[in-house]
């Protein structure tokens, strides 16, 4: 079994907002896009350990979540979820502001 990135709906919406606001440019959802087919085709160890992602754990009220950068600021809020299958983005943010 294979890994597999969702969104959460929460997330998509925002994403989608964003998009639309022209917050998130067709660069940035490419860099994303390779982020998600990077670990569903490798595997979530392989995309933590690239360092061009600049993965990291996140502390305080993000606790047990990680996060990615796809941009200088934008940022791929994700957990794992089961340790073995699905990898959930619950937030992309265009500012880095985790609030």
């Amino acid at each position: 079994m294979g890994w597999h990135v969702e969104m959460t709906d929460e997330a998509e919406k925002k994403l989608i907002a964003d998009i639309e606001a022209q917050l998130i440019t067709r660069e940035d959802r490419a860099v994303i896009i390779k982020w998600i087919t990077d670990v569903e085709e490798n595997g979530i160890s392989v995309a933590q350990a690239n360092r061009s992602w600049r993965d990291h754990e996140l502390d305080g009220k993000w606790a047990g979540y990680r996060a990615i950068s796809f941009s200088f600021v934008g940022r791929v809020i994700y957990r794992v979820i089961d340790e073995k299958v699905i990898v959930q983005v619950v937030r992309v943010t265009h500012d880095h502001d985790y609030a």
